[in-house]
């Protein structure tokens, strides 16, 4: 089967250089450039364009990615559906993000705020090695500030999939700092997966995607045995 990935807001496909998903066919995408006042569902439509809707195939998705591919199943009809630390609808974001929502937070987002709230950010996904720290300020470093502000205001602004999920599969670390894990609904528990685990965690993440792709996914709400 194939499976498409996509990444988180802000990454690109080598955040998923660590996943082995053998014998699927894996597709990482990247995010395309989008102008001002793009929505999730117009991410979703230019990615869906990469999908070959002819074949069997899955689609995955890392935090901002998750919701986008929640937006791309009612266009290329997937077999299964995985979001990975992520959300399913503004009823899963912290209050201290739900109160952004309006207030075009994007805006603040300077190379000099960007500079100065670097270490939270590392902390708040959860980058705990030399090499998480290396891709993802990597990750900064390649994303121009106009798309990251593009991609935040897409996620703030966005009300959740336009359509029903059938079978969505909701893969969620128990540590995550940025998503917290009690505000999300029915998730498959990661045990002291943080927002980076699709990197740190990559053998338990694969796990869990080929089971959810299999149609053999940890019974939702239940916490994972890795």
């Amino acid at each position: 089967m194939d499976i498409y990935l996509v990444p988180g807001l802000g990454a690109d496909h080598r955040l998923f250089q660590r996943l082995d998903l053998a014998p699927h066919q894996v597709h990482p995408l990247n995010w395309p450039v989008m102008p001002e006042g793009s929505s999730l569902p117009d991410f979703a439509r230019v990615l869906a364009d990469q999908v070959d809707r002819t074949r069997p195939h899955a689609l995955a998705g890392v935090s901002m990615g998750g919701m986008v591919v929640q937006e791309m199943a009612a266009l290329t009809r997937p077999r299964h559906t995985v979001i990975i630390s992520s959300w399913k609808g503004p009823q899963e974001m912290p209050p201290p993000i739900r109160v952004l929502r309006g207030t075009h937070a994007e805006r603040i987002l300077t190379p000099v705020f960007m500079k100065r709230t670097l270490p939270l950010m590392r902390w708040q996904m959860g980058v705990e090695t030399e090499a998480d720290k290396a891709l993802f300020d990597a990750f900064i470093a390649a994303t121009p500030l106009e798309q990251l502000r593009v991609q935040i205001a897409a996620v703030l602004a966005w009300e959740g999939p336009s359509k029903p999920v059938e079978g969505l599969v909701h893969i969620h670390g128990s540590a995550d700092r940025l998503m917290p894990i009690w505000h999300i609904q029915r998730p498959v528990r990661v045990a002291g997966g943080g927002h980076f685990m699709v990197h740190n965690r990559a053998e338990d993440v694969s796990q869990l995607v080929l089971q959810a792709v299999e149609a053999q996914a940890t019974p939702a709400g239940n916490d994972a045995s890795l």
